[in-house]
C-alpha cells in the first residue's frame, strides 16, 4: 500500500492569512474529494466549511440561495470547469470583485470571466492567454505584493486629487472675490512662484509613505468633491480673514501692481506667504483619511514641503521679489497656517467617518442608489434574523448541555448514596 500526498506550498498559508488581513476573502475551488479539500483547508489555516459541487447546481434552490452558499462557504470540492465559472459569475452578480488563480486548461473559462484572472507559474498556454496577470515566480505571495502596491498607488492618487481640488477651490473663490470686488491681485511673478512651489509639493506625493488600507478601496467621487469643497471654503475663509485684517487693522492697503508699481505693497507679501503656506500644510492632512500623525510622511516629502515654506518665509522677510515685512508678522502668518491645518485635519476626519453610502443616497437619490440602499437594508434585516436564530440555537444547546450535566451529576450522586 503506497500513500501519496500533494502538500500545499510553504508560503500558501501565510499568503492566505495576509489576504484575509487585507479584506480579501479566499475560497478554495478544487476537483478533489470533499474530505481532501477539508484537510488541505485545515493545513492552510482556512475554515473547513467546504461544500461539494452539487450545491452549485441544486434545482431545488434559487439562484440567491446558491449565491449565499458561494459567499459563506470557504470552498467547493469535486467541481468541474463549469462549476468554477458559475462560482465566479454568481459572486459578480452580487457586485463582488472576483480574482481567480489557476494553471490548467480547465481553469481558463473562470480566469477569463473573473475581474482579475491570475495564471500561476508553470501554467498552460490556455490559462496564460485567458488570464490578465501571469506570475513568473512560484507561489502566490506575489499577489499580496500586488495588493499592497496597488493600494499605495490608490492612496497617493486620492491624496493628489483631494489636495489639488481643494487648492483649486480655494484659489478660485478667494481671487474671484478680491479681483471683482476690490480690483486687487497678486503680481504675476508671485503667482508663478506659487505654482512652481505647489508643483514641487504635489510631485513628492509619488514618494510618500502611503497608508495601506485594510479594506479594498474604490473611488467615491461624491465624497472626494464634497470634502474638497468644504476644505476649500474653510481655506478661503482664512484667506479673507488675513486680507481684511492686514488691510483694515494693519493698514496694508491693497494696491494695484500696475498702477502703483513704485510703492511698497506689504499686503502682497503677506498674502503670498499665506497662500503659499496654508494649502501646503493641508497636504499633510489630505494624504490620509485619519489624523495626520497616524502615518508619518517620508523624509523627502517632509523636507520638500518644509523647504518650500522656508523659501517663502525668507523671501518675504528679506525682500527681493516682493516687499519686505517684519519677521514677527511673517512667522505669525506661518504659525497660523500650521495651526489652521490641524483644525482642518479634525474636520476632514469627522467628514470621512460620517460619510456613508446611506448619506449619499439620501442627498443624491438616484434610482440605482435607492435600489441598492433598499437591498442593503433588506439584507441587513435578513442577516440580523439569521444571527438571532443562531444565537437561539446556541442558547438551546447550552441549556441542553447544562441540563444534561446536572442530570449526570444527580445520577452519580444517587449511585453513591445507594452504595
Amino acid at each position: 500500500m503506497i500513500s501519496l500526498i500533494d502538500p500545499p506550498r510553504p508560503d500558501s498559508a501565510e499568503t492566505i492569512r495576509r489576504c484575509g488581513d487585507m479584506g480579501v476573502a479566499v475560497k478554495m475551488i478544487t476537483g478533489d474529494q470533499l474530505i481532501i479539500a477539508k484537510e488541505v483547508a485545515h493545513r492552510l489555516g482556512m475554515q473547513r466549511v467546504m461544500l461539494d459541487a452539487h450545491h452549485l447546481v441544486d434545482a431545488d434552490k434559487s439562484e440567491d440561495e446558491i449565491t449565499e452558499h458561494c459567499i459563506r462557504a470557504d470552498g467547493f470540492a469535486q467541481v468541474i470547469p463549469e462549476h468554477k465559472y458559475r462560482v465566479v459569475e454568481l459572486l459578480q452578480k452580487r457586485g463582488i470583485l472576483v480574482g481567480m488563480t489557476g494553471d490548467g486548461v480547465n481553469d481558463a473559462p473562470a480566469l477569463k470571466k473573473a475581474n482579475v484572472g491570475i495564471a500561476v507559474h508553470g501554467c498552460t498556454d490556455a490559462a496564460r492567454s485567458a488570464a490578465d496577470i501571469v506570475l513568473l515566480a512560484p507561489g502566490l505571495s506575489t499577489i499580496v505584493d500586488g495588493l499592497i502596491c496597488s493600494r499605495a498607488i490608490f492612496q497617493r492618487m486620492r491624496s493628489y486629487a483631494l489636495y489639488r481640488i481643494t487648492s483649486t477651490v480655494h484659489f478660485l473663490m478667494f481671487f474671484f472675490v478680491v479681483v471683482m470686488a476690490y480690483d486687487w491681485a497678486l503680481p504675476p511673478k508671485l503667482l508663478i512662484l506659487i505654482c512652481i512651489l505647489n508643483d514641487l509639493a504635489t510631485l513628492v506625493i509619488a514618494v510618500d509613505n502611503a497608508q495601506i488600507s485594510q479594506r479594498p478601496d474604490k473611488w467615491r467621487i461624491g465624497q472626494l468633491i464634497t470634502m474638497s469643497i468644504v476644505l476649500g471654503i474653510l481655506l478661503s475663509a482664512l484667506s479673507f480673514a488675513h486680507f481684511f485684517y492686514f488691510w483694515k487693522v494693519r493698514d496694508y492697503v491693497p494696491l494695484d501692481y500696475v498702477k502703483d508699481d513704485t510703492r511698497d505693497r506689504p499686503l502682497d507679501s503677506i498674502m503670498y506667504l499665506h497662500i503659499s503656506s496654508a494649502p501646503h500644510f493641508v497636504i499633510f492632512s489630505t494624504r490620509l483619511t485619519g489624523y495626520f500623525w497616524e502615518n508619518l510622511p517620508s523624509p523627502m516629502f517632509t523636507a520638500v514641503i518644509i523647504g518650500t515654506q522656508i523659501i517663502a518665509l525668507l523671501m518675504v522677510i528679506f525682500g527681493g521679489l516682493t516687499t519686505k515685512v517684519p519677521a514677527g508678522e511673517a512667522c505669525v502668518v506661518l504659525l497660523i497656517s500650521f495651526v489652521y491645518f490641524i483644525l482642518l485635519d479634525v474636520v476632514k476626519v469627522h467628514l470621512f467617518r460620517r460619510w456613508s453610502f446611506e448619506l449619499t443616497a439620501t442627498f443624491v437619490p438616484t434610482k440605482a442608489r435607492t435600489t441598492k440602499l433598499a437591498a442593503k437594508k433588506a439584507n441587513k434585516i435578513q442577516q440580523a434574523r439569521v444571527w438571532e436564530s443562531i444565537d437561539n440555537v446556541r442558547k438551546v444547546a447550552v441549556m441542553t448541555a447544562v441540563v444534561s450535566s446536572l442530570s449526570e451529576g444527580v445520577t452519580a450522586s444517587s449511585e453513591v448514596e445507594v452504595k
